[in-house]
């Protein structure tokens, strides 16, 4: 990956250098892992206290097998968290679409929801309001971000895998609340080595506004409202 990653890095300078731009600013803050209210438990206490939080804990979060696997996990515990949804339908997770609209065309296939897609690009207005649907029992929030503008660069920050990863590591996971009187988001990463933590509203929408190399889109919320 060193050897391939300074060329792949020259290309996507030339190429891509407005993307490189929009995501390289974001990605150089600290880590909101410093933030005191990161892992807080009585704030935590909220979440899983409120309608939605118990729907989710009532229906079983997971984490992903592994790298890879987090847009079927995301979609597996919005799923598991409608009591209206037989658990044989359910699909294994696998690997699966990397960008919102093909995860919005999954969960509506299996007949259960209607989702529209938030994108970065719609603007800070637009995320919020989505953001608060959150909080709504008839909906449900799965987010595709870019963690780097979130937690930070990996150091050394100058070496080409880390480099890579702040500009291209896509995710999915799941939004089970929204404190709006603290501004805080409730994400459940379904990658174990982060879990549930609280960030700045934002602080997540500089994640979500972050492109997507691949799609040319920025990244985004799915909103999926019950049926």
């Amino acid at each position: 990956m060193t050897i391939l990653g300074y060329p792949i890095l020259l290309v996507l300078t030339i190429l891509k250098h407005d993307f490189i731009v929009s995501i390289f600013s974001p990605a150089t803050h600290e880590s909101i892992k410093k933030h005191p209210k990161y892992k807080d438990a009585s704030l935590w206490g909220r979440v899983w206290a409120a309608p939605v939080g118990q729907l989710y804990l009532q229906g079983g979060l997971e984490y992903q097998l592994q790298e890879g696997y987090c847009m079927p996990t995301t979609l597996r515990n919005v799923l598991k968290s409608i009591k209206s949804v037989d658990a044989n339908d359910i699909p294994e997770a696998k690997r699966g679409p990397s960008v919102p609209e093909k995860y919005a065309a999954k969960i509506d296939a299996i007949g259960h929801t209607v989702s529209t897609v938030v994108f970065g690009s719609d603007g800070y207005i637009a995320f919020v309001e989505a953001l608060k649907l959150a909080n709504d029992p008839n909906y449900r929030v799965a987010l595709n971000f870019l963690r780097s503008p979130v937690f930070g660069i990996n150091r050394p920050s100058f070496a080409p895998h880390n480099l890579l990863m702040a500009l291209a590591g896509g995710h999915f996971s799941n939004i089970v609340g929204y404190l709006e009187d603290e501004d805080l988001v409730a994400v459940f990463d379904v990658n174990h080595t982060y879990g549930p933590y609280l960030v700045e509203s934002r602080r997540l929408f500089d994640a979500v506004n972050a492109h997507d190399f691949q799609s040319g889109k920025t990244r985004g919320l799915v909103v999926s409202q019950l049926h």
